[in-house]
């Protein structure tokens, strides 16, 4: 399993980065990323990026009324949200970033990651754009 999800890193990776260099946004540009983008076009690893909230059901079978919101998944975000903010950005000094977790996949939702740049704390904004996970980085500030 650990190997997979080195692999999916490592994937991800390599899609973002052909993505940033094909992009041609120029400056001043906001970055945005699609599932598509930052994971392989398989569902499963679509299903990484986004996934349903924990199961609660304690091994009991029942079926839910409404279907389970998407949430993005931090880790996975976080990677990207650190290329983007690097790699189209060209912010240097970047030590690390924090998403938080359980933020559902909802059109127009905001919400902030943390970024420590130069050991300086700072807000990155966060935008979703649509309901298939793509969503809009913004400068860190």
């Amino acid at each position: 399993m650990r190997v997979r999800t080195v692999l999916l890193a490592m994937l991800s990776g390599g899609c973002l980065l052909l993505a940033a260099c094909d992009s041609g946004g120029g400056k001043g540009a906001t970055p945005s990323l699609t599932l598509a983008e930052t994971t392989s076009s398989s569902t499963a690893a679509m299903e990484s990026m986004v996934s349903p909230p924990p199961d609660d059901t304690n091994g009991t079978a029942s079926a839910p009324l409404t279907p389970l919101p998407r949430v993005f998944d931090p880790e996975v975000m976080r990677d990207s949200v650190l290329r983007i903010l690097t790699d189209s950005y060209g912010i240097e000094g970047v030590e690390s970033v924090t998403c938080p977790p359980e933020q559902p996949v909802e059109v127009g939702l905001t919400f902030d990651c943390t970024a420590v740049v130069d050991g300086d704390t700072q807000r990155v904004p966060i935008t979703v754009k649509n309901e298939d996970g793509e969503y809009e980085v913004g400068y860190p500030g």
